[in-house]
């Protein structure tokens, strides 16, 4: 629908303060940022839809200061109502591409870290120990 000048105007001014105020009222809340060097890196572009919803769950559940979080295959699973194997595959995808990490440390869930964009493959990746023995 085509506005005249001055209705227009007051339409987009009220969208305005409607974001406003909800990104004021939001604040306490916590967040997930994704940066513009998504789309420059063109991830955005090349990510699978489904992989994309899980890189934001793992975004939205965690810690802002680490980037980390803890929940189970079970537990995304359940979210999405999907299968197991589904999950394994959306993460493989994120792996791939650099979004995440995973470690898993003894029997625990594994921890997944959001990774900053551009990483190594996992694959790519050399441990401390491996660098003495495989210098590059």
């Amino acid at each position: 629908m085509i506005l005249k000048k001055v209705e227009a105007d007051k339409k987009m001014e009220s969208y305005r303060s409607e974001y406003k105020e909800w990104r004021n009222a939001k604040k306490k809340d916590g967040f997930f940022i994704i940066y513009n060097s998504f789309l420059e890196n063109e991830l955005l572009k090349n990510i699978n839809g489904n992989a994309l919803k899980l890189y934001i769950y793992l975004g939205i559940h965690s810690k802002n200061d680490t980037g980390e979080s803890w929940h189970s295959l079970q537990r995304i699973s359940e979210y999405f109502g999907k299968d197991s194997r589904t999950i394994k595959r959306w993460f493989k995808e994120l792996e791939n591409i650099g979004l995440v990490s995973r470690v898993q440390k003894g029997l625990r869930v594994p921890n997944t870290f959001i990774r900053k964009y551009g990483n190594k493959k996992p694959s790519e990746e050399l441990l401390p120990e491996q660098e003495k023995i495989n210098p590059t």
